[in-house]
């Protein structure tokens, strides 16, 4: 299979310079075979849906100020989950307006702290992703060539149904994962995590196997 892997930047778009102004970080996943656009009553639509990663009062003020943008017609929040429409105009340049049937979403689209959008599909025909390619470089602000070449199976993206966790545990080894607990060496200790998060260690040591349990058969599966 032939892949494409691009960096770019388009100034209309609702979610990266938040993603730079906030310091935050969003993974898009795929909204149907047309990236997420559709037609209704002669305007073009967008449903995406993203993850965002970063500190708590980043992804907070990234929030607030994405319900500000009267582009987005309606917007639903869940933790670190969230879905909206966006109520293209004429002028837009979003990405997805140049997907095809032929193209193969490999892996979630990045939208970096950095002010960037990394995208990686794929298809079986090299010049189906040369054609997508040429007519995103040329409605971009900022258009970068990364890859495009052939790959092998095992490096594309698979979905898969995680457990869910309780908040608590969540927040728990999120919070360790960002501190470095898991680093070698540990750049942090259960105690400073614990009175981060303002509960015992015992407790927080709790959160965090109960978690670790849960999540790491998932990994194990994934990384075979």
């Amino acid at each position: 299979m032939w892949i494409l892997k691009i960096k770019v930047m388009h100034k209309d778009c609702p979610i990266v310079p938040l993603c730079k102004k906030f310091n935050v970080t969003t993974y898009a996943f795929p909204a149907g075979a047309s990236g997420g656009i559709f037609k209704k009553n002669g305007k073009n639509y967008l449903t995406a849906f993203h993850f965002i990663s970063g500190e708590e009062k980043n992804k907070k003020l990234f929030f607030e100020n994405l319900k500000k943008d009267k582009r987005i017609e309606k917007l639903e929040i869940q933790g670190n989950r969230f879905s909206y429409l966006l109520n293209l105009t004429k002028k837009e340049e979003q990405v997805q307006l140049y997907y095809d049937s032929q193209l193969i979403f490999l892996k979630p689209v990045i939208n970096s702290s950095e002010g960037f959008e990394y995208w990686e599909v794929g298809s079986w025909s090299r010049e189906a992703l040369t054609d997508f390619m040429n007519k995103v470089k040329k409605h971009m602000d900022y258009f970068e060539l990364l890859k495009l070449g052939k790959s092998e199976f095992s490096d594309l993206y698979f979905p898969m149904i995680l457990p869910k966790l309780s908040e608590k545990q969540k927040k728990a080894i999120e919070l360790a994962n960002k501190r470095g607990y898991y680093f070698y060496p540990r750049k942090v200790e259960l105690k400073d995590l614990a009175k981060e998060m303002g509960i015992s260690i015992p407790t927080f040591q709790e959160h965090i196997r109960k978690a670790e349990i849960k999540l790491l058969p998932f990994i194990i599966e994934q990384s075979l």
